[in-house]
């Protein structure tokens, strides 16, 4: 189980009914101590049309999953059934019986890969230059700060096993999660995040696998998907390098606006280095819809986080206003050619064709990607929380019903058909080689770019060098992911910052 520490306020509410189960919800007020994790689980196991192989194992699943009714109150003491070995946990899922040890010695990580090469019948010959590091910039006296960043879409095991026709020609033993989680873990360690940010992170592993990194130095924030999704998005930073200040969800899934209408999650951390506590970072990350078609609804689901990041990044000391140095990641399941990719890049595009009759001034959100209650409280000199804006969200108290915003006064400000934010980021990655040879990051009926690193393209913060990402052209070699090599579909991203430091003034 989770080890929550200080003030964690826990809810809990379990019963087994058929194959339904109820809601584990948790919220961090404060991070302290060790470990730092907040996280809500929706039905950890929903209704699925289940496979014969999966009916057979449903005997086992109900046995796992039976669990007394009980409440806990907030801050109660809960004894937790300890782990085999702390150091070595054994992990499994419900769709899968077998166990796999994961273990932090390097020369283990050395014979699971070796064996996975023995054991394939197809390897991958993967070229040496395929994954390495790109200086981008030379290091400069003024910052005195550097830290790495990882994003990675780590596919959930429930989405592979209700979609198996996506991932036909893989190998069978490449799609089991003993074996994924074990390269998942083996990957991350091999890049030396400082910061990394996953996606697809399923609830019923947090435990029994994702816990391990908390036993490496790591502290790790989580966001659940809305609805009966078994998944969401998490940030895992190292206590020895930061503080956490504070941290914030983000849910697209808006009531009032039909194309607000999906699960998707958005998730940022505010992060304080300890080595420069004056110079506080924001790092977010989020995993927005997938399907094709639906332009429209990835687009307002950025034009929601941006208008978030942009409350939540703005700073002003009565002195001066500025954001703070921003990182987004995730897999934003769009291309470079799509709308949600040329608003990041340019600051603005046109959403004209990807409108419906949803009335953005039902939720208080600008054409700018702002909040109207930001705008204006900004022009008064005063700061705003999450209460004074509009949007819904299930992990926060509904604002107070004399806080109103005047949007009938401003609705020049809303449903203009074009969109822009002033947060001036810029992307890790070109995209596209010096060549003119497309970058790839997964494939999605042909090899393709949907996940993404941007930063604020302000003095503060500065890109050194990046894990470079393979052509279209060198993807053919990889054949289908998840492989012998990689353990989700999706290849990580990784970049190294800097961050120029800033002497207090007291």
């Amino acid at each position: 189980m989770l080890k929550l520490t200080h003030s964690f306020c826990r809810y809990t509410r379990l019963t087994c009914e058929s194959v339904s189960y109820s809601t584990i919800v948790g919220d961090l007020k404060r991070a302290r101590g060790n470990t730092c994790f907040s996280w809500k689980s929706s039905q950890l196991l929903s209704p699925l049309i289940l496979s014969n192989i999966q009916l057979r194992l449903m005997p086992n699943i109900t046995k796992r999953f039976r669990i007394n009714n009980s409440y806990v109150n907030a801050n109660a003491t809960k004894i937790h059934k300890q782990m085999n070995n702390s150091t070595h946990p054994s992990v499994s899922n419900y769709f899968d019986e077998s166990q796999f040890e994961i273990s932090s010695d390097s020369s283990s990580s050395r014979k699971r890969r070796a064996d996975s090469d023995s054991d394939d019948q197809k390897s991958c010959d993967i070229p040496t230059n395929f994954r390495i590091w790109e200086t981008v910039g030379k290091k400069s006296a003024c910052y005195g700060f550097s830290f790495r960043v990882v994003s990675y879409n780590v596919l959930a095991q429930y989405l592979l096993e209700c979609h198996p026709y996506l991932y036909t020609g893989c190998g069978l033993r490449n799609l089991k999660w003993k074996i994924r989680a074990a390269r998942i873990y083996d990957e991350i360690l091999s890049l030396s995040p400082d910061i990394f940010c996953l996606q697809e992170v399923q609830v019923s592993h947090l435990d029994s696998f994702y816990r391990k990194f908390e036993a490496l130095g790591y502290c790790g924030v989580f966001k659940q998907k809305t609805g009966q999704r078994q998944d969401g998005c998490a940030i895992y930073f190292k206590r020895s390098l930061f503080e956490m200040q504070d941290h914030v969800s983000v849910e697209y899934y808006q009531p009032e606006m039909p194309i607000l209408n999906r699960d998707n999650i958005g998730l940022m951390v505010k992060l304080s280095p300890k080595c420069t506590p004056n110079t506080p970072i924001v790092v977010a990350t989020t995993h927005l819809l997938y399907n094709p078609k639906r332009t429209d609804v990835r687009l307002a689901q950025m034009q929601v986080l941006l208008a978030e990041i942009d409350r939540f990044a703005y700073i002003n000391d009565g002195k001066e206003s500025n954001y703070l140095p921003i990182i987004l990641t995730g897999d934003l399941n769009s291309t470079p050619d799509s709308a949600v990719v040329k608003l990041l890049d340019k600051g603005y595009v046109s959403a004209e064709p990807f409108r419906d009759n949803s009335d953005w001034k039902k939720i208080g959100v600008t054409d700018n990607c702002q909040h109207l209650s930001v705008y204006l409280n900004r022009q008064r000199g005063i700061a705003t929380d999450f209460s004074m804006t509009k949007i819904y969200n299930s992990d926060y108290t509904a604002g107070s019903s004399d806080v109103t915003t005047d949007t009938q006064n401003h609705k020049e400000l809303f449903n203009s058909g074009d969109l822009a934010y002033p947060l001036n980021l810029k992307s890790v990655y070109h995209k596209v080689k010096v060549n003119g040879h497309f970058e790839a990051t997964t494939f999605q009926d042909y090899w393709v770019t949907v996940d993404y690193i941007y930063f604020s393209g302000f003095n503060s913060l500065k890109l050194v060098e990046r894990l470079r990402l393979p052509t279209v052209t060198e993807c053919e070699v990889l054949g289908k992911l998840p492989n012998n090599r990689f353990g989700s579909d999706h290849l990580a991203l990784a970049a190294t910052f800097e961050l120029q430091c800033v002497k207090s003034s007291l």
